[in-house]
């Protein structure tokens, strides 16, 4: 799913269709699944493990963390995929200590270890679904992996050539559509009362995300974009990213056949079950950032779900990226607010910044905003920028990036859809470089990927080079 797919859906529509008993729906399932196997459900294994094995010092570490996390992922999988999705980002966003958690947690489970489809139960849908299927591929009964809405099968054709065979999951469809429906009822009756600009940024954003996730539910969407990417990786000649070919005669809304990859999975690096040497995992960390960051700031159309489950580090040092449902596309008008944007915050430059709200202002509104307004609201940023040139700030380019974002949230300027998908995946891109490297500098790999995307004129160089004896120093840490 793109933005520009995205942006054709009737969302208005099917807002007005949903019916409010979605809600109390939800939240029974909500507090049902949490009853179960976490209020009386850990308890309960607590006191059954004791009773099995009453010596305390052998069960009270490793087995009530296994218990505990046990009862979580039960939740998890009770509660449904959209739960398990905002589990897997905030475990990609986790730092090394964090990891260390989750690794005695086994919460890593939630990247591809769900209750699977049976075989005959998946049979039987390949039958529905991809009739040709039995002429083409012999499919391995035992699944590759299984996510929270979609299973993973590998696959062979009769030349030799590998493949994997994604399909969704009809129950877990259903009770992701059950959540969305929730969810869109909840914005509609908080919607009369949503009078602040921050508040109503958020329904737009939440209603942004229902949409999203309804074309998520359709593996056509995810086909088009894997093909549109590869297209790219072939004009731009690049090796360092790779995005497996689909086999179009076997793809339809709910299944879809890809190529294999072989590699290793970034969330066992992260969880420690993968090993790397440091050196390695510094440069996978640097990759990481920099292949990425190149997808959405010069490529235009770039991985919008970029969190350590849907990455691989291929055999020959490539990053293979799948699962490709949720994509973000930068627009041309987008492109330039970003460049403008880029421009005035990496020379410090507050009344470029200002030029650029002011025209996303008449743009966006048809409002033409005071110079003086916008650099009232720019009070944050003009500390943090005064601070740099005194050589002691250690502000961040993405906390610089926040305050002018915010600022423009605060004077009701409608942020497009591309910028702030943008801007959500580069806090997943950061944390997964973080989770491979803590020591990662965000700032020394993005820099020059930045500063390309910007188009800086003469006289904007100019002006940096006069700081660059200042702005080095502060660079490099960040």
């Amino acid at each position: 799913m793109t933005i520009s797919d995205k942006n054709k859906s009737p969302k208005g529509n099917a807002f007005r269709r949903v019916k409010p008993a979605a809600i109390p729906r939800e939240v029974y399932r909500l507090g049902v699944g949490w009853w179960r196997h976490a209020y009386i459900g850990i308890p309960f294994g607590l006191v059954k493990s004791a009773v099995k094995d009453p010596s305390f010092v052998s069960w009270s570490d490793k087995k009530v963390y296994s218990i505990v996390g046990d009862a979580l992922l039960k939740v998890i999988d009770d509660w449904g995929p959209l739960y398990g999705k905002a589990m897997q980002i905030w475990l990609s966003r986790l730092g090394p200590r964090g990891q260390a958690v989750v690794e005695k947690l086994n919460l890593g489970r939630v990247y591809g270890n769900w209750p699977p489809l049976e075989w005959p139960e998946v049979q039987g849908l390949l039958d529905r679904q991809i009739p040709a299927w039995r002429d083409q591929l012999i499919v391995d009964p035992r699944p590759m992996g299984v996510a929270s809405l979609s299973q993973v099968h590998g696959a062979v054709d009769f030349s030799g050539k590998k493949w994997v065979v994604k399909f969704l999951k009809p129950k877990s469809v259903l009770r992701l559509t059950e959540t969305i429906s929730a969810l869109e009822s909840s914005l509609l009756i908080a919607e009369p009362f949503a009078v602040t600009l921050m508040s109503k940024r958020l329904i737009r954003d939440m209603r942004d995300l229902c949409g999203g996730l309804r074309l998520e539910m359709n593996l056509s969407n995810e086909a088009r974009t894997m093909h549109r990417v590869r297209q790219l990786i072939e004009e731009k000649k690049s090796n360092a990213i790779f995005v497996p070919a689909t086999l179009e005669t076997l793809c339809t809304s709910s299944v879809i056949v890809m190529e294999r990859i072989d590699g290793i999975k970034l969330s066992d690096i992260i969880s420690g079950k993968a090993d790397l040497p440091i050196d390695a995992r510094k440069n996978l960390a640097k990759k990481i950032l920099s292949e990425l960051l190149i997808q959405i700031f010069e490529w235009g159309l770039f991985h919008a779900d970029p969190h350590a489950g849907n990455l691989m580090l291929t055999p020959n040092g490539a990053l293979g990226l799948f699962d490709w449902g949720l994509a973000g596309e930068l627009l041309e008008s987008d492109r330039k607010y970003i460049a403008g944007m880029l421009r005035a915050v990496m020379t410090f430059d507050i009344e470029r910044l200002i030029d650029v709200l002011q025209t996303m202002g008449m743009e966006t509104r048809g409002v033409s905003l005071s110079r003086e307004k916008i650099r009232g609201e720019l009070d944050k940023l003009n500390e943090l920028a005064s601070r740099d040139e005194g050589g002691e700030s250690t502000a961040s380019f993405s906390s610089m990036i926040e305050a002018s974002l915010s600022a423009a949230d605060r004077l009701g300027i409608v942020m497009p859809n591309g910028l702030l998908l943008m801007a959500k995946s580069l806090l997943t891109i950061e944390g997964l470089a973080k989770g491979i490297d803590e020591n990662v500098a965000f700032g020394r790999v993005a820099g020059p990927v930045l500063f390309k995307a910007a188009s800086p004129g003469f006289s904007e160089i100019l002006g940096l080079v006069k700081k660059l004896p200042k702005l080095a120093g502060q660079w490099l840490k960040r």
